[in-house]
């Protein structure tokens, strides 16, 4: 049964008691952490700023799960000072997230200049992936990497996990960056399959301001992206960005996150005869993915 969260960048002035008693009373099932570390990035909520005791109290008073510790930290540097400051930033979000009982943390992969080998910038980030298993094993928190800068596609992070080939590292799958680059869900998901451990939602639309919209109301397919989770037996949680950080004349939270919720459950339910929907076209899809990963 898929679990539905939001990132706490959608509302960037709550706290953190306001951002988890905003989320049950909406019904949702838990909260994505974004962090910018000690400084917090002008994030009131941001969990390297609180007491972990404490963050871990709040979200069991309220019966949620903080879903995930979602940082800045990308793991494709060959510099050595850069690369060694993306690993600490890493760890510490293992540890901070152990200690608030989350279960992931979010990293990048992230950029590849023009003219290098982009099969040689994932091998720099599987390597530096390695680093960070042996905590992450000890704290039991898994190391997802987002699809975003210049790897937006399924079929690379495809051949970066089976590099790395570690249980505990998966993918934080963004639809939305996957739709940017000209892939669809009905490629991505089956590709990846029970490697996407954590699920991101958010809807664009091209030349209309920011050009975010509510969920649905874009070009970027939600709902053929959950039915195709359901379709893999997905149970994890999906996660809404709004992005109100970054662009504060986006509508309010509480303006656009119950709606988000209400679309998602609804896409989300089983058809009378207890079949999934929307699935028609799956053996066509499995043709495009196999040609893909022929490539």
């Amino acid at each position: 049964m898929l679990k539905f969260a939001f990132s706490n960048v959608a509302c960037p002035d709550w706290t953190l008691d306001k951002v988890v008693e905003q989320a049950a009373a909406w019904g949702y099932d838990g909260v994505e952490l974004r962090t910018f570390g000690p400084d917090g990035g002008g994030l009131a909520s941001d969990p390297a700023q609180q007491e972990p005791d404490q963050i871990r109290k709040v979200f069991e008073q309220a019966g949620l799960e903080p879903v995930c510790v979602s940082t800045s930290a990308a793991l494709h540097h060959s510099e050595q000072s850069a690369a060694f400051r993306a690993r600490q930033t890493s760890l510490d979000a293992i540890r901070l997230a152990a200690a608030i009982g989350c279960r992931r943390i979010r990293l990048f992969g992230n950029e590849a200049v023009p003219g290098q080998n982009r099969q040689m910038v994932l091998q720099q980030v599987a390597s530096a992936t390695a680093h960070l298993l042996e905590t992450a094993s000890e704290n039991g928190v898994e190391v997802l990497f987002e699809n975003a800068g210049s790897f937006n596609r399924a079929k690379e992070w495809w051949w970066l996990l089976n590099l790395v080939n570690h249980p505990l590292v998966g993918m934080c799958w963004n639809v939305a960056n996957a739709a940017a680059a000209g892939e669809s869900s009905g490629v991505s998901v089956p590709c990846l399959n029970s490697r996407i451990h954590l699920a991101k939602v958010k809807d664009t639309s091209v030349g209309e301001g920011s050009g975010f919209m509510p969920l649905g109301e874009g070009t970027v397919g939600i709902e053929s992206f959950i039915k195709r989770l359901r379709g893999i037996g997905f149970d994890g949680a999906v996660s809404v960005e709004w992005d109100r950080l970054w662009f504060p004349a986006l509508a309010d939270a509480e303006n656009v996150l119950p709606d988000a919720l209400a679309r998602l459950k609804g896409w989300a339910v089983e058809d009378d005869g207890g079949k999934k929907k929307g699935f028609g076209d799956a053996e066509p899809m499995n043709k495009e993915l196999q040609k893909l990963l022929a490539a």
